[in-house]
């Protein structure tokens, strides 16, 4: 069938994009098969938060992402849309490390600061402990990307998207809440990212073009 076969082939050119949509579908289903105690459990481990990023940082910063609590199908059709955006038009391994670079280093910044505040005294010592997870960091770097690397109409969607999640990404921004300092640190890492490895795509065209001459 030939639109079966399209659909094949063009999964095969977002390899990144269908693995996150099926590890994120997966996750989703199974958090929401648990129960209220092993949910509770289960997010402890995969937090983020300065205790566990001190004691045991790999599984917990690959795992959160997939932890999502709340608005699962919206975090999974927006993300599996900007990942598919990015990747088409800059390559797996750069939509991958745009992922990666918005995640792991928006979980470091604000994590960071509530590190610093509680040795600052500025912050009770029980926020190093506060629960830190969800597909969201990875969302919005992608999204900023999209924003630089799209074409027109899809920079204008990805922006319009952007925008109308903003005022719930950037709540309690003024008084450093974590999530809101990961939502804007995802944002600017995007955007940068987005821009350098558009810059490395463009570069590799040419010589990749050589190559197959």
């Amino acid at each position: 069938m030939p639109a079966v076969r399209q659909v094949v082939i063009s999964a095969r050119r977002v390899p990144v994009t269908v693995s996150f949509i099926v590890l994120l579908a997966i996750a989703e289903i199974s958090y929401a098969l648990l129960t209220h105690d092993d949910e509770l459990r289960f997010a402890a481990w995969a937090s983020t938060n300065v205790v566990r990023l001190r004691t045991e940082p790999f599984g917990p910063m690959i795992v959160s992402a997939f932890v999502v609590q709340e608005d699962p199908l919206a975090w999974l059709i927006v993300g599996g849309a900007a990942f598919a955006i990015v990747e088409w038009r800059l390559g797996w391994w750069r939509a991958l490390v745009a992922a990666l670079a918005a995640h792991v280093i928006g979980t470091l910044v604000s994590e960071g600061i509530v590190w610093w505040r509680v040795n600052d005294r500025a912050l009770p010592v029980s926020a190093q402990h506060q629960l830190d997870v969800g597909a969201s960091y990875v969302v919005v770097g992608v999204l900023a990307a999209a924003v630089v690397v799209a074409p027109r109409l899809g920079r204008i969607l990805a922006a319009i998207v952007l925008v109308a999640l903003s005022p719930a990404l950037l709540d309690g921004i003024t008084s450093l809440n974590v999530a809101a300092v990961g939502h804007l640190t995802a944002l600017v890492i995007g955007v940068v990212s987005g821009l350098l490895l558009s810059v490395s795509a463009q570069k590799s065209a040419p010589r990749l073009a050589g190559q197959a001459a």
